[in-house]
């Protein structure tokens, strides 16, 4: 069987239970049996498609179509153009959650604001800013915003021990270095000044988050789980990232499709400023930012 009919047919066994994206998973399951990228396979159709990676092909697409997500089956995940190791122990990072990384790159002091005027000479940031990623699963905002800013001095912190282990081989594989990455529950894991603090808290709603499981999903409760109304640990957030940052420090946190107004009443009630809610791409709320600004 050629590499076109074997992807014709992963795209019609995952058309009924993965109808979001078959031909793009059958693709990237195709690509990884046979060990090429999914653009060299696109590119490579006609071939013949070896039996022994055909018998696997048909395995991880049976694994797919049972509901266990693609970037588990093979490992990794895509983020803001670099790869990240991913299993069962944390989300699989989305395509959305970039709006936090670019949101986060924005709120970042210009160099004018330094003090005494000090800046890098390798990306003009003032030096000594200190950013803390709260949550970090599998570490991609926290190590993202450590490599698009390497003299940004980055910490990680999160809950799992399990996800902790894997953000830190991340850390290691796309940074060539260690990141400070310490357990901890919210942000009693950060260490103060700070300049930046980032987070993706469970957000999901309870109800919600027991329909996901009950569909088969493998991705872990506890970094979905928000509670009734997915709001829980959001005044948790706002309070101890205000306590933590300087001032002129920010907050930049994701959020559900619809919790904009709310978590911007909670990030007001912190004591937040110049609180902004942004859309992704389509239209839907997803990160929150706020600003730190001392009372004179």
């Amino acid at each position: 069987m050629n590499a076109r009919a074997a992807l014709s047919e992963g795209t019609g066994a995952l058309g009924k239970s993965c109808p979001g994206s078959p031909f793009l998973d059958a693709a990237l399951l195709l690509g990884f049996s046979v060990n090429v990228e999914r653009d060299r396979l696109l590119a490579s159709m006609p071939d013949e498609v070896p039996p022994a990676a055909l018998d696997a092909y048909r395995g991880l697409v049976a694994r797919r179509a049972s509901g266990e997500a693609v970037a588990y089956i093979i490992g990794y995940k895509e983020f803001y153009g670099r790869r990240y190791a991913v299993d069962s122990r944390v989300l699989v990072p989305r395509p959305d959650t970039e709006l936090l990384v670019e949101v986060a790159l924005s709120l970042l002091p210009p160099a004018d604001g330094a003090a005494g005027g000090e800046t890098s000479p390798t990306s003009g940031l003032p030096r000594g800013l200190r950013c803390h990623d709260a949550f970090t699963g599998s570490g991609c905002v926290g190590i993202t915003l450590a490599a698009e800013l390497p003299d940004l001095e980055v910490s990680l912190s999160d809950a799992s021990d399990g996800a902790l282990e894997l953000a830190r081989l991340n850390v290691r594989a796309v940074l060539g270095r260690d990141l400070d990455a310490r357990a901890g529950d919210v942000l009693s894991a950060a260490t103060a000044p700070l300049d930046l603090v980032t987070a993706n808290p469970p957000y999901v709603t309870a109800a919600l988050t027991d329909a996901i499981m009950a569909e088969g999903s493998r991705e872990p409760r506890l970094a979905l789980d928000g509670g009734e109304r997915g709001l829980d640990l959001y005044p948790a957030v706002a309070s101890q990232a205000y306590a933590l940052l300087r001032d002129g420090g920010a907050l930049a946190a994701e959020i559900g499709e619809e919790q904009g107004p709310a978590v911007r009443a909670i990030l007001e009630a912190a004591g937040f400023g110049d609180v902004a809610v942004h859309q992704d791409l389509a239209g839907h709320d997803r990160v929150v930012e706020g600003v730190k600004r001392a009372v004179r």
